[in-house]
C-alpha cells in the first residue's frame, strides 16, 4: 500500500493557504488544515468531499505532528493571524517546513529543516483588498498602503503548485512569473499606476513559474466573484 504524505498548513483559510491545501490534495497528500478557529468558508466547497482533508482550530489542536510530516507556513497571508509563536510551534514538530513570504517580509527565525520561498504579488479569486488589483476590481477606496510587490505577478494557483513542487529543497528560493506587475495592471485601468516601492532584496535562487491561464481569464474570475460585468469593450475595465 502506497504511503500517504501528511502536510499541515497554517493558516489554511488565507488567500495562499487555501490554495496550498488544494495543491497538496491534488498531489495525493493528507492535509491537516489549521486555522484560528474561524468557520470553514464556502470556498472549501470547491474541494468537495475528500477523506484526506482534516480541518481543525489551532486553539484545539493537540500540538502533535506525526513523524516525517511536512509543515507549510504561508506568512504571505499576513492578515490571517499567523504569529511567530504559532509558526515556531509547528516548525519544532515538523520533519520539514516550507515558509512562504513576500519580498518585503523577513523570516522570524532560521529554517534549517526546509525552504524559505519568496513570492511577488499573487492574483486570483479572494485576493485581499490590501492589494491594488482587488481594490480596483471591487471599487474599494481606502487610504492604507497596498501590499503589492511591483516586481511581478503570479496566479495564486500556479504559485501554490510550484511551491509544492519545491518540497524537499533546503534553500532560499524566489518565484518569478512571466508577467510584469504594470502590464497586469494595464488590463484593469488606463490611469497612471501608483509608484510602488520595490523590495530592496530579492533573496534566493530564481524559480520560473509558467502561467496556466491568461491574465484576462484570471481577472474575469475576480470580476465575476465581485458581481461586476465587463465593459462592452472588454479590456481594459476602466469604463466601468
Amino acid at each position: 500500500m502506497k504511503e500517504v504524505n501528511h502536510a499541515y498548513v497554517f493558516p489554511a483559510q488565507g488567500f495562499l493557504g487555501f490554495q496550498l491545501c488544494t495543491a497538496l490534495l491534488e498531489e495525493g497528500w493528507e492535509v491537516t488544515a489549521l486555522d484560528s478557529g474561524r468557520e470553514m468558508g464556502d470556498h472549501w466547497m470547491e474541494i468537495g468531499r475528500n477523506a484526506n482533508l482534516h480541518w481543525t482550530s489551532f486553539s484545539t489542536w493537540d500540538r502533535l505532528v506525526p513523524s516525517g510530516s511536512h509543515v507549510y507556513l504561508p506568512y504571505y497571508d499576513a492578515d490571517d493571524l499567523l504569529t511567530e509563536k504559532e509558526g515556531e510551534t509547528l516548525m519544532e514538530q515538523a520533519g520539514y517546513t516550507i515558509r512562504v513570504f513576500s519580498h518585503f517580509q523577513d523570516p522570524p527565525s532560521v529554517n534549517p529543516s526546509g525552504a524559505d520561498i519568496y513570492v511577488p504579488t499573487l492574483i486570483g479569486l479572494r485576493q485581499p483588498v490590501s492589494y491594488h488589483f482587488a481594490r480596483l476590481i471591487r471599487d474599494v477606496r481606502v487610504d492604507e498602503q497596498v501590499q503589492d510587490d511591483p516586481t511581478g505577478v503570479i496566479y495564486v494557483k500556479d504559485a501554490a503548485r510550484k511551491i509544492i513542487s519545491c518540497t524537499g529543497e533546503k534553500a532560499e528560493l524566489h518565484l518569478k512569473g512571466e508577467t510584469a506587475w504594470a502590464e497586469a495592471l494595464s488590463l484593469l485601468t488606463e490611469t497612471e499606476y501608483p509608484k510602488l516601492e520595490a523590495p530592496k532584496n530579492i533573496r534566493g535562487k530564481e524559480i520560473s513559474v509558467m502561467a496556466s491561464k491568461s491574465l484576462e481569464s484570471i481577472f474575469d474570475e475576480q470580476l465575476k466573484e465581485a458581481g461586476i460585468k465587463k465593459g462592452k469593450n472588454s479590456f481594459p475595465y476602466s469604463d466601468r
